[in-house]
């Protein structure tokens, strides 16, 4: 139920490996850049949607705070607009720049080093996720491929439901499935039909709304797959991305997710979904367990290295199959 759709990958993420903790020179950023020389960042500071608000605060953009509205309103045409972006896509080369030189990985562990290897191999980038989403997103990624010429650089027309369509697409059942997206701020949800060629979105759930204490538990992850059960006509299979680092099928040991500490309500997080807590629900079982990231590249299969990134509450990345 995890990562066995596959057909070729070189490793599976983990904690290890986040881009968001990766420390990454201010000196390449744009000169114009309110972070240029700002010592000790991470790819976090520069590239989350935190990173985002931030950059329209500082350019006192007419948006500034409203981060849908300044995506659903980007123009390309009007000056501010076009600083942005260009910004942004100036930090997001300098991010690349870092992860296929990156001492660290370099130096570290046998995952470590096999993750710098690939990064440096690959030869597409593909860019999902909520920051990814409109002419925002298809401007960024035209203004990344410039900085970065021997990349391509895709974006994802999916944007930040892309985690979705892997989910469906991967597991193409030819029965109705429910797709879920649990991120960080938000909780995605959608029905796919037709061996994953087509999804009707349901609507999306605020985390805030379910967490405690800033965690999502088992109490509260079964509140969520309630209230989504009395929405769908009828019982069906669930394919699952989620905002942590999984160990086959279940979280690892650490703290840096609102989802991390779902391994402590259970011995194994897929296999009691999928034989105790979706039954419970009134699902059929458990179809897929990806990271979300993960689940992301799995809409896109390459025949050459390429890595998906994932632009939201935080950064995000995981290697496309290989076929």
């Amino acid at each position: 139920m995890l990562n066995t759709r596959l057909i070729a990958a070189p490793f599976f993420m983990t904690p290890d490996g986040s881009l968001n903790s990766m420390a990454v020179s201010s000196d390449r950023l744009a000169s114009d850049d309110p972070l240029c020389g700002t010592a000790n960042l991470t790819a976090y500071q520069l590239m989350s949607r935190h990173a985002l608000i931030g950059l329209l605060d500082a350019k006192g953009h007419s948006s500034q705070g409203q981060p849908r509205v300044f995506l659903s309103h980007f123009n390309a045409d009007r000056p501010r607009d076009r600083c942005t972006v260009d910004i942004f896509a100036q930090r997001l080369a300098v991010v690349v720049h870092s992860a296929r030189h990156y001492a660290p990985w370099q130096q570290g562990t046998i995952f470590q080093q096999a993750l710098s290897r690939h990064w440096q191999r690959v030869q597409t980038l593909v860019i999902a996720g909520g920051l990814s989403s409109q002419q925002f997103g298809i401007h960024l990624a035209s203004a990344v491929a410039g900085r970065l010429a021997d990349l391509s650089v895709i974006c994802s027309p999916w944007g930040g439901d892309t985690a979705l369509y892997g989910l469906a697409q991967t597991y193409r059942s030819p029965d109705d499935l429910l797709v879920l997206d649990f991120g960080a701020t938000a909780i995605k949800r959608a029905i796919a039909h037709r061996y994953g060629n087509r999804l009707d979105m349901l609507s999306t759930l605020r985390v805030r709304d379910f967490s405690l204490d800033g965690q999502i538990r088992a109490p509260q992850l079964l509140a969520i797959l309630r209230q989504t059960r009395a929405e769908l006509p009828g019982p069906m299979a669930v394919a699952i991305s989620l905002a942590a680092y999984l160990d086959h099928g279940h979280p690892f040991d650490y703290h840096a997710g609102i989802y991390s500490r779902l391994r402590q309500d259970c011995r194994h997080l897929a296999s009691t979904l999928d034989r105790q807590w979706l039954p419970a629900c009134g699902y059929t079982g458990l179809a897929l367990l990806e990271h979300d990231s993960a689940a992301a590249a799995l809409a896109f299969q390459f025949h050459l290295p390429a890595m998906m990134l994932t632009l939201g509450t935080g950064m995000g990345s995981a290697p496309c199959p290989l076929v």
